[in-house]
């Protein structure tokens, strides 16, 4: 049975989102650079950010996790505390290894912990769906944007300080414990009864393929696509865009990961207030546009790049609607799940959407060397729009639906 939303719980989510992204965020900014630093060859290190792959990918063993529970730990809980316990003691095997004489291990082990680290996103997803009525599925997501924001800045910032303050011993033990409190609060968090018949009762791959017959769900799988293009093409494009106009290494750092995230911190909990108050289509609808103003406001730093104060400002708009249209997407993705298997059915969406994210950073960047920066920025302007008008078409998508009838 579901229970009104706690302070307890919103810190534990919160807390399991943060150390979810903590030790990815490390692996795939700080470590690369620690790597580098020890000599390893630029065309080794692509593969770290392959880590990531394992969130897209993630709903080939999510439906195992709606179906496998545990009558005395809890459905989701279990797996949860099973991931968690998995990626501290990873963590804790990764510190105890000598960076230099240990690096194939180490790099072995990382590729564990992101294993680990995106299985528990499958189920702390569906255990924060489980405990949650609909009306607060934009909280529970915006304590989801802003814990991974979190997590990437400790992970990637201040873990690489650490580093370079201490060690690599003691700044993988730091991540460690910071790990292992999360896992001390979801051991002693209950979770809510959920009765025998809610359950899934066999594993079912199918699901992904009924998900999508609707030609509602065929236009959510269009707009899934396309509305994440535009905003991740400006995040992508943003560092090597003020690399090539002579940005300092440390002025990019301070303006992306202390202006930039902060700014998406505080505007992932404005979001779940907005869309409670102005609804899901018109806010959907004013963050395309504000996706579409974002990345076309990066031409001026072509020729204002040495002012400071508008290229912080820029970058600030494009955060200020990166995080909100990832809250209000992951809402809809929850709304549009079903009660019997919502690991599988939200991770099937998500993935879907952060495939579009990865995709079109990664496209973004390659072809703006092919073609240049402000022909891409337009093409994905473009695409934005595509997305706004799609966005008007939401009702279309989420209308009658008799998903979750029982929130």
């Amino acid at each position: 049975m579901k229970k009104k939303l706690t302070w307890t719980t919103l810190f534990l989510l919160f807390s399991l989102y943060t150390t979810q992204f903590l030790g990815l965020g490390f692996f795939m900014e700080a470590f690369i650079g620690i790597l580098r630093q020890n000599k390893v060859p630029l065309e080794n290190l692509g593969f770290i950010y392959m880590l990531g792959l394992f969130w897209v990918f993630r709903f080939l063993w999510a439906p195992f996790i709606d179906k496998i529970y545990f009558k005395k730990m809890g459905h989701y809980r279990g797996w949860i505390l099973i991931f968690q316990s998995l990626m501290v003691i990873t963590l804790f095997l990764i510190s105890i290894l000598h960076i230099k004489d240990n690096l194939n291990l180490i790099i072995y082990l990382a590729i564990f912990f992101a294993f680990f680290a995106a299985s528990q996103n499958i189920a702390l997803d569906a255990f924060a769906f489980k405990i949650t009525f609909k009306k607060e599925r934009s909280l529970i997501n915006g304590i989801k944007a802003s814990g991974g924001l979190i997590g990437m800045i400790l992970g990637g910032g201040v873990g690489l300080i650490l580093y370079s303050k201490l060690n690599w011993n003691y700044t993988m033990m730091i991540m460690t414990i910071i790990t292992a409190i999360s896992l001390i609060q979801i051991f002693f968090y209950s979770e809510p009864t959920i009765k025998h018949s809610n359950f899934v009762e066999k594993i079912d791959f199918k699901q992904y393929i009924y998900f999508w017959k609707t030609k509602k769900k065929k236009l959510w799988f269009i707009l899934l696509l396309l509305y994440p293009a535009t905003i991740s093409s400006a995040f992508g494009m943003t560092t090597p865009l003020l690399v090539d106009l002579n940005w300092s290494l440390d002025k990019i750092g301070f303006t992306v990961h202390i202006v930039g995230y902060g700014i998406g911190f505080l505007a992932s909990f404005a979001a779940s207030f907005l869309i409670n108050k102005f609804g899901k289509k018109n806010i959907l609808i004013i963050a395309a546009i504000g996706q579409i103003v974002g990345i076309l406001m990066l031409l001026l730093i072509f020729k204002h790049h040495e002012n400071d104060f508008l290229v912080m400002f820029i970058i600030g708009f494009v955060f200020l609607f990166y995080t909100p249209s990832q809250v209000l997407m992951t809402t809809l993705m929850m709304d549009l799940s079903s009660n019997k298997s919502p690991a599988s059915q939200f991770a099937i969406q998500h993935s879907i959407y952060m495939f579009s994210g990865i995709f079109f950073s990664a496209m973004s960047v390659s072809m703006a060397g092919i073609i240049g920066y402000e022909k891409i920025i337009l093409i994905c302007a473009f695409i934005g729009l595509c997305s706004m008008y799609l966005s008007t078409k939401i009702e279309l998508i989420i209308k009658k639906e008799k998903i979750n009838e029982r929130d």
